[in-house]
C-alpha cells in the first residue's frame, strides 16, 4: 500500500479533532448564553408575575372593600329603615292621645313619655332585622349600670308587654328603677320586627318560621351583641314571659353553652308541656294544621294579622262600652278570671300592642305540642323529618342540658300553664330550679304583665330573684 493511502485518512481525521476540539469552547459559549438567557427571561417572567399577582391581590382586595362597603351601607340602610319603621312616637290617630297616649304611642314614645330614655338597637339575625328596645339606666342615676336583664316577651307580644302598666308597675320599669340596664327584645315579624334584607314580608319564605329559630338563632344573637357592647363578662339575667318562657329552655337545649353565658333564667308562667292545658284554645290544637293549610293557600302565612277582622279587634274595646266588656271576658275566658287584678283601663291599651306579628307555622308548632305531650322540634311529618332531622318523629329538647339557674313561677289559675304541666318541666331539669307560686289564687296566665297589685304580688319577688342570682350590686359607670 503507497504511504499516501495510509496517511491521507490519518491527516483528514487528526484535522477534524483537532476542528471539533477547537469547536468546544464556542459551544460552551453557546450553551452559558442560552443559559444566561433562559435565567434573564425565567427571572423577568418571575418578577412580572409578581408584579402582576400583586396587582390582582390588589385590584380584589379594592373590589371587595367596595362590595363590603355597598354591603355594609345596604345592610346600615335596612336597618335604619327598621328602626324608622318600628319607633315612630305617634304611629297612629293623635287625636286618641286625648283618651290615652299609650294607645298610639310606640314603645320608645311609651317609655320617653314616662321620663326615661329608650334606645333601640338593631341585630341582624338570619336576615331578620330584629330591634331591641334598651332602658341603659334609671330616671335618678344617669349611669350604665353593669348588672343586665333581657325580657323576652310573649305570643302575639311585643317589648310592650314589660311597660304597659306604667312605672312602678311594669317589671321594665322597676328593674330599671332597681338598677338594671334592660333590654327587651322583639321577635322577628312583630311591628318591631318586621324587616328582612332579603324576603319581601308577605311571601311564604319570609314567615317559614316558628320560636325554634328564634331559640336557636335570634336570642343567641342578641346576646351575643349584648356581650359585644358591655363587655364578655357581663352577667345577664334572662326573663321570659310564656312563650318567652318556651323559647329558653329551647335555646338552652340546642345551644347549651348559653348556659354558662348567662347568669340566670327567670320563667314566667312556664309554656314548655302543655298536655293538661285548661284554656279553650287548646280545642284548636287538632284543626290548626288544616287550619294553617288552608289559610296559606290563600297566601295568609302570618297568623291573625293586625289589619284582619279579628286583628282589629282593639278598636272596639275602649272605655266601658259593651264591645268593651266582651273583650274583658274574652281574655278571662282564654287565660283565666281575675276581675280583682283586671285594671279596664289598660285593656285598650294591651289589645292594641296585641297581635304585632307573628306566624302560623308558630301556631301549628304549640299545637303539636298540646297533641304529642312532648317538648319537640317542629313536626313536619314523616318523609321531611326523615330529611331533616333523620329519624322518623322530631327530636326532643334534651332538658337534661339545662344546667342554668332557673326559678319557675307560676300560678293556680293560670289557664295556659297548669300546674301539671309546671311540674313535669320541673322533674325534667337535672338541677331542680327555685319555684314561686304567686300568692293570688285567682292569679292569670296575663296578670304577670297587667295586674293591679304587680309590684307585692311578683314584681318584689322577681327583683329580689335576680339580685341573688346575680350576687353583685357594684356598678360599672360609663359617661
Amino acid at each position: 500500500m503507497h504511504v499516501a493511502t495510509i496517511l491521507i485518512p490519518v491527516i483528514l481525521a487528526t484535522s477534524a479533532a483537532s476542528e471539533s476540539w477547537s469547536l468546544v469552547p464556542t459551544f460552551k459559549s453557546f450553551f452559558q448564553e442560552q443559559s444566561d438567557n433562559m435565567k434573564t427571561f425565567v427571572t423577568t417572567s418571575y418578577n412580572d408575575a409578581i408584579k402582576m399577582k400583586d396587582s390582582v391581590d390588589n385590584y380584589v382586595e379594592e373590589q371587595q372593600k367596595v362590595i363590603s362597603d355597598h354591603f355594609n351601607n345596604y345592610i346600615e340602610d335596612i336597618k335604619q329603615k327598621g328602626r324608622d319603621a318600628a319607633d315612630p312616637y305617634f304611629p297612629g290617630d293623635a287625636d286618641a292621645l286625648l283618651d290615652n297616649p299609650d294607645v298610639v304611642l310606640s314603645v320608645p314614645g311609651i317609655i320617653t313619655r314616662n321620663g326615661y330614655i329608650c334606645e333601640t338597637h338593631t341585630v341582624i339575625s338570619q336576615g331578620y332585622v330584629l330591634n331591641i328596645h334598651r332602658i341603659p339606666h334609671s330616671k335618678i342615676r344617669n349611669i350604665v349600670p353593669s348588672k343586665t336583664v333581657l325580657l323576652q316577651h310573649g305570643l302575639f307580644a311585643s317589648s310592650a308587654d314589660w311597660i304597659m302598666n306604667g312605672p312602678g308597675k311594669g317589671l321594665a320599669y322597676v328593674l330599671s328603677d332597681t338598677g338594671y340596664d334592660v333590654w327587651m327584645t322583639n321577635i322577628r315579624g312583630n311591628r318591631y320586627s318586621k324587616h328582612h334584607t332579603t324576603y319581601k314580608t308577605d311571601s311564604k319564605a319570609y314567615w317559614n318560621f316558628s320560636w325554634h329559630d328564634v331559640a336557636a338563632y335570634d336570642v343567641p344573637k342578641i346576646i351575643d351583641y349584648i356581650l359585644s357592647m358591655k363587655g364578655t363578662n357581663t352577667k345577664i339575667a334572662y326573663i321570659g314571659h310564656s312563650m318567652g318562657t318556651t323559647i329558653l329552655f329551647a335555646m338552652l337545649a340546642v345551644r347549651p353553652e348559653y348556659n354558662e353565658i348567662l347568669t340566670a333564667g327567670l320563667a314566667l308562667a312556664p309554656v314548655v308541656y302543655l298536655s293538661d292545658m285548661k284554656s279553650p284554645l287548646k280545642s284548636m290544637a287538632p284543626i290548626a294544621n288544616n287550619l294553617a293549610y288552608l289559610d296559606m293557600l290563600q297566601g295568609n302565612y302570618e297568623f291573625i294579622p293586625k289589619n284582619s277582622a279579628l286583628g282589629k279587634i282593639s278598636s272596639t274595646c275602649n272605655g266601658d262600652n259593651m264591645d268593651s266588656l266582651i273583650c274583658k271576658n274574652v281574655v278571662f275566658y282564654l287565660c283565666g278570671f281575675n276581675e280583682r287584678q283586671f285594671n279596664k283601663t289598660l285593656l285598650p291599651v294591651f289589645l292594641a300592642h296585641l297581635g304585632t306579628g307573628t306566624s302560623w307555622k308558630t301556631a301549628v308548632h304549640f299545637s303539636q305540642e298540646i297533641l304529642s305531650g312532648k317538648f319537640q322540634q317542629f313536626d313536619y311529618g314523616y318523609l321531611k323529618n326523615k330529611k331533616i332531622y333523620g329519624t322518623a318523629s322530631p327530636p326532643e329538647y334534651d332538658l337534661s342540658k339545662v344546667t342554668l339557674p332557673i326559678k319557675l313561677f307560676w300560678s293556680k289559675n293560670d289557664l295556659l300553664s297548669s300546674e301539671k304541666d309546671v311540674l313535669s318541666l320541673y322533674d325534667e331539669l337535672p338541677s331542680k330550679p327555685d319555684m314561686f307560686l304567686v300568692p293570688d289564687e285567682m292569679f292569670n296566665h296575663l296578670d304577670y304583665l297587667w295586674a293591679i297589685d304587680a309590684p307585692r304580688l311578683l314584681n318584689n319577688e322577681v327583683v329580689d330573684s335576680v339580685n341573688r342570682y346575680m350576687n353583685n350590686f357594684w356598678f360599672d359607670i360609663k359617661f
